[in-house]
């Protein structure tokens, strides 16, 4: 099977796998050979390039594939250039220069960011209004990134709607750190996609990735978007962050789907024992060996999950 016909879950694994190998000139060979098919994730692939490079023993050589790629129109935030892989790079001079580079379009970037919103209506003929997946992405992220786990509910008479972030981290990837500014934006797409009378205003749910998880569980669990459920891919929940649904909360069952090694399992577990003490129906999925990741098999799963709150059509 060529990488055309594989998901950037499977890559991710499989470069994950040979990187703890040790196995970096594999790692590296299989990242070259992902950039035309993911263009998704340029950045993010250009950066595992550069930082397997740098595994291998050559500096000057990952710091060329930097400014090749930011020769060609992309740029990295803060945070991506602030990763502690990329440390050996910050002794060479023209590494300041890239950072300069970088800076300045993230700066400018961000004067012209705005809340975005990507909506796939169902494959079938059924006329409107339809079931509605609001899905938030994690940080770091965007909607096109993890497109492929929420797409197939297309074929399912469910549409699909994807906001974007405003908040800019890196080339084409937003995340979600400013929660209020957050949920005002997801808000307001909602206030938007209901005037276009397409939206099934009784079979509405809400799901995430990480952080996008969290957010999607305070608007529903609040009542700000009227959600008879809730999909939760590893949210991101602290300690001291007491969720509990509130009055305008209209959630009648709640899916978590969190990794065995996630580091937020232990308060994300603790926090649904809150919600079921508080009379709210939430079913867990621990999935063994898995991190802070989407399960492998979730876009096979997402049509059952979804069927607890819309049956499917007979055949």
């Amino acid at each position: 099977m060529s990488l055309h016909d594989r998901s950037f879950g499977w890559l991710r694994s499989q470069v994950l796998e040979l990187y703890h190998q040790q196995d970096y000139a594999r790692a590296r060979d299989l990242t070259e050979e992902a950039l035309p098919f993911f263009p998704e994730h340029w950045s993010t692939l250009v950066l595992w390039r550069a930082i397997l490079t740098l595994r291998l023993g050559s500096p000057e050589e990952a710091l060329a594939i930097l400014e090749e790629a930011i020769g060609q129109g992309l740029w990295f935030g803060p945070a991506q250039l602030g990763d502690e892989d990329l440390a050996p790079l910050r002794s060479l001079p023209a590494f300041a220069a890239l950072e300069q580079t970088c800076q300045e379009r993230y700066a400018e970037a961000q004067t012209r960011s705005h809340p975005g919103i990507l909506v796939l209506e169902p494959d079938n003929l059924v006329p409107p209004p339809y079931p509605t997946l609001f899905a938030l992405h994690g940080n770091q992220s965007s909607p096109l990134a993890e497109l492929e786990y929420w797409q197939p509910i297309m074929a399912h008479r469910w549409q699909v709607a994807l906001p974007c972030s405003s908040q800019l981290v890196g080339y084409g990837l937003a995340s979600w750190n400013d929660e209020v500014r957050a949920m005002d934006e997801v808000c307001t797409h909602w206030e938007q996609q209901q005037r276009w009378k397409r939206i099934d205003l009784q079979h509405v749910v809400l799901a995430g990735f990480s952080r996008g998880a969290r957010i999607a569980l305070r608007l529903a669990l609040e009542g700000r978007i009227p959600a008879i459920g809730f999909i939760a891919i590893c949210p991101a929940l602290e300690a001291s962050q007491i969720l509990l649904p509130q009055d305008a909360c209209q959630v009648r069952l709640g899916f978590v789907l969190l990794g065995e090694h996630d580091q937020c399992a232990p308060t994300t577990l603790a926090a649904i024992e809150r919600l079921r003490a508080a009379g709210l129906a939430c079913e867990v999925k621990l999935y063994p060996g898995l991190g802070h990741f989407y399960p492998p098999t979730f876009s096979e799963e997402l049509p059952a999950l979804l069927a607890h709150f819309v049956p499917p059509a007979p055949q």
